[in-house]
């Protein structure tokens, strides 16, 4: 089972948002809010994390520049730095900063990185981006976008502080180097590893007889000078030291010895361990964009080259195609009791002309059943042999005997995906059928198709009806509270689609989901981003154990029914 690991996100300095904004992120989160209130903001700081790490991934070095993303195509362009600094205030540092539940970091991966961690129930990585200004809070000429600084904590409380520092020798800054301004010996999570670490190295005549006051001593002369190294985004690489010019030994020569060998790597492995965890989470995020493209009329040569290709859906045709269980699911849905949909996805097996020719010269046509005429026409002759009982020179056996060598063939068969109106069994396209079936069905494929992702889409009741609006939510339910166990971050306007959630979370609070998976309140996020003057807020819209708001929606969001029907002019 798939164990999900990142719980929360941070974003702030970032587009619409001034002032740092959390956004917890459940099985299911779904984020409403006005028109240009930065819905699209919350989804848009895990393009930016996804690009700066993976968009550029042939080089060592990170990249916050990020404008437009491959991810997202041209549904995200972050326009650079300068642009999704909020305001444009290229003096102020973007905050992004990403929440992990401590339970479910991989033990194997990460050494006794989850033993240390254990104490505490969340762990959060922060990364800071910043530009050099001048006097006047203006980018430098050549200046790039670039991490600041890192801190980690658990359970709120700092760890871990560390800022970009120049050379100490007056080098040239390589974009690489942190001072840890704090390590927080002291916090019972690193003060025990810390020990644990002594004790384990330690000859047995030594052990039990170290002075935990000297300990600290020790430490706080050494946390100066460590130095760690990292060119990433997520400082998954960072390498640990101790510059050469630190103090000398206060306290123990062998204590001191012992603990400069041992810090480095254990802040090494804190810090690579976090960063490797959110890392993993990171690439798992796919994305569907709010407008879904339309694909050619015949699907089986599409154009693989699209920067659109996934933001936009194209890629969903591909894999309906290709997997039958997808596809599979999808008609399930299509034609499922609620929704009667006439259509059914199939696919057809096409072989090119060249390929029928080779087939009936390779595979049918004997000495003993063909002849040539004096042109090089081929024309049927009468057998020259007695039928045996396998024998059949007639057409049904030539037919039998044809599908039997087509069947040989899938190395240069092409596979068409087709509509069939099942009302007339008829074979349609998609472009023969209303828009909503092309907008709907990348949406469908995401969630059938992708187990233990990250799963963010806009708008994805875009064209659908009320009654389809709200069947989307008992997808989003088995995409997410199923064995497949994706994570799902739904910007939408549909009210439709929430009441279907929260109607399943009753069902389940009452014991009766008849068949569906079980979620409950603690399962969903529901945020509303609140628009106001010094930059965008996200609340969040507590559910109650039986599946209903905890406290009205900010300015009467969703009440226009009650207005049109009551009100008067």
């Amino acid at each position: 089972m798939t164990i999900r690991r990142m719980t929360a996100l941070r974003v702030g300095n970032f587009k619409a948002f001034s002032d740092t904004q959390r956004l917890p992120l459940k099985p299911i989160t779904l984020i409403y809010g006005p028109n240009s209130a930065g819905k699209s903001s919350l989804v848009q700081a895990l393009a930016l994390a996804h690009e700066s790490e993976f968009g550029n991934a042939s080089t060592e070095q990170s990249a916050p520049d990020v404008h437009q993303t491959r991810l997202g195509g041209s549904a995200i362009d972050l326009g650079g730095f300068r642009q999704y600094v909020h305001r444009g205030q290229a003096a102020r540092r973007v905050e992004w900063g990403a929440e992990l539940d401590v339970a479910s970091i991989d033990k194997a991966g990460s050494g006794r990185l989850a033993g240390h961690l254990a104490p505490a129930s969340r762990v959060a990585l922060t990364i800071s981006l910043g530009i050099e200004v001048d006097d006047q809070e203006r980018p430098r000429p050549g200046a790039e976008p670039r991490v600041e600084e890192i801190q980690i904590t658990a359970d709120g409380a700092e760890l871990v502080r560390m800022s970009r520092r120049p050379a100490a020798d007056g080098a040239a800054d390589q974009g690489a180097r942190f001072r840890v301004d704090r390590l927080a010996v002291e916090h019972p999570m690193l003060s025990r590893a810390i020990v644990e670490a002594i004790a384990d190295s330690a000859k047995p005549e030594d052990r039990g007889q170290r002075d935990p006051a000297d300990i600290m001593q020790i430490l706080g002369t050494l946390v100066p000078s460590l130095l760690v190294r990292t060119g990433r985004f997520l400082p998954t690489d960072a390498e640990v030291s101790l510059e050469e010019t630190r103090s000398a030994p206060a306290a123990s020569e062998r204590l001191q010895l012992a603990l400069e060998r041992l810090l480095p790597p254990l802040l090494e492995q804190l810090v690579v361990g976090i960063a490797t965890a959110v890392r993993e989470e990171i690439g798992t995020l796919r994305y569907l964009g709010p407008i879904r493209s339309l694909p050619p009329r015949h699907l089986a040569l599409t154009e693989q080259s699209d920067t659109n290709r996934m933001a936009g859906g194209a890629w969903a045709w591909d894999e309906v195609r290709r997997d039958d269980s997808v596809r599979a699911a999808v008609n399930a849905w299509l034609g499922s009791e609620r929704l009667k949909t006439p259509y059914e996805l199939s696919v057809r097996s096409l072989v090119p002309l060249e390929g029928m020719q080779r087939i009936i010269e390779d595979e049918l046509l004997d000495e003993q059943y063909a002849e040539s005429d004096s042109a090089g026409a081929v024309s049927w002759g009468q057998a020259s042999r007695s039928n045996g009982p396998g024998d059949d020179p007639s057409s049904s056996g030539l037919a039998s005997r044809l599908a039997s060598a087509l069947a040989s063939t899938a190395n240069v068969r092409f596979r068409e995906l087709v509509l069939v109106d099942k009302r007339r069994d008829t074979v349609v396209t998609h472009r023969d059928v209303g828009v909503g079936i092309s907008q709907v069905l990348p949406v469908l494929v995401m969630c059938y198709g992708s187990r233990g992702a990250m799963l963010a889409m806009e708008q994805p009741e875009i064209h659908l009806h009320p009654g389809l609006q709200a069947e989307l939510g008992d997808v989003f339910i088995q995409a997410a509270m199923s064995e497949r166990r994706n994570t799902l971050i739904i910007e939408t306007h549909s009210e439709h689609l929430l009441l279907r959630i929260m109607r399943r979370i009753r069902e389940t609070a009452k014991g009766a989901a008849h068949g569906h998976p079980l979620i409950s309140a603690e399962d969903v996020a529901i945020l509303y981003v609140d628009p106001h003057g010094q930059g965008s807020a996200v609340r969040e819209m507590p559910l109650t154990a039986g599946g209903e708001l905890a406290k009205s929606w900010p300015g009467g969001f969703f009440e226009e029914g009650l207005r049109e029907q009551f009100d008067d002019a």
